[in-house]
């Protein structure tokens, strides 16, 4: 899953361009997340919602033919991200606002080290938004946890990711992202490189499997420790 960054200052279109690479991505056959940075709350006034969370519920979730949580805690970006692969298997990321994460961004005012490219939403047109969503194929990558395991030829996830953002590496991708195997140890992804994440699916699944059950395929094992 790679990630792309929108920033910029307020009313400057940042939506607008959201919802034209959202379209511009499936379009191209990729699936397509979007996470939405806000100052305020996320609540429907005068609804259930409300009523339950004023109530005193810690978790407010909603379930139909939509699904959505309320936590009255804010969560930590990287654990957001983390969390998207247990919900949905997408290809793109694209999130509004979040302006100092160290991911590639497209800006509609102001940039900064991770900008691949500064734009104008309500001006662009169809040859400069075909740039942009080259840039965005080449150019991203995924969530980078600090492991500078060297397998992407670069000494450290930030040489990587600054050369990526440049275009001096537009062929070359994090060789450990979440494909086998994912850690988190309170709440926090651990960096886990190809042959451990390797390890750790062969051997759970080889203990699944022992027991036995009904099922004869397996997609996904998920395993939470508390103590």
């Amino acid at each position: 899953m790679k990630i792309l960054g929108i920033i910029g200052t307020k009313d400057t279109g940042k939506t607008t361009l959201v919802t034209r690479l959202i379209k511009g991505l499936t379009d191209k056959g990729y699936k397509v997340g979007t996470i939405k940075h806000t100052h305020g709350r996320f609540d429907f006034p005068g609804k259930d919602t409300e009523i339950h969370r004023k109530a005193g519920a810690k978790l407010v979730i909603g379930a139909g033919k939509e699904t959505f949580f309320f936590s009255p805690k804010e969560k930590n970006i990287k654990w957001i991200i983390s969390t998207i692969p247990f919900i949905e298997e997408i290809d793109f990321l694209i999130i509004e606002g979040f302006k100092k994460m160290e991911f590639a961004n497209i800006s509609t005012s102001i940039e900064n080290e991770f900008t691949i490219k500064k734009v104008d939403p309500f001006s662009l047109k169809d040859g400069e938004f075909k740039e942009i969503l080259q840039l965005t194929e080449k150019r991203t990558y995924g969530l980078l946890l600090g492991l500078n395991c060297g397998k992407c030829g670069f000494e450290s996830c930030e040489e990587f990711a600054r050369a990526k953002v440049k275009g001096d590496a537009d062929d070359v991708n994090c060789k450990s992202q979440f494909k086998r195997a994912m850690l988190r140890i309170n709440g926090n992804p651990i960096p886990l490189n190809p042959f451990v994440q390797k390890i750790m699916s062969e051997t759970i699944t080889g203990m699944v499997k022992s027991l036995q059950r009904e099922e004869t395929e397996i997609d996904k094992i998920e395993i939470i420790i508390k103590w």
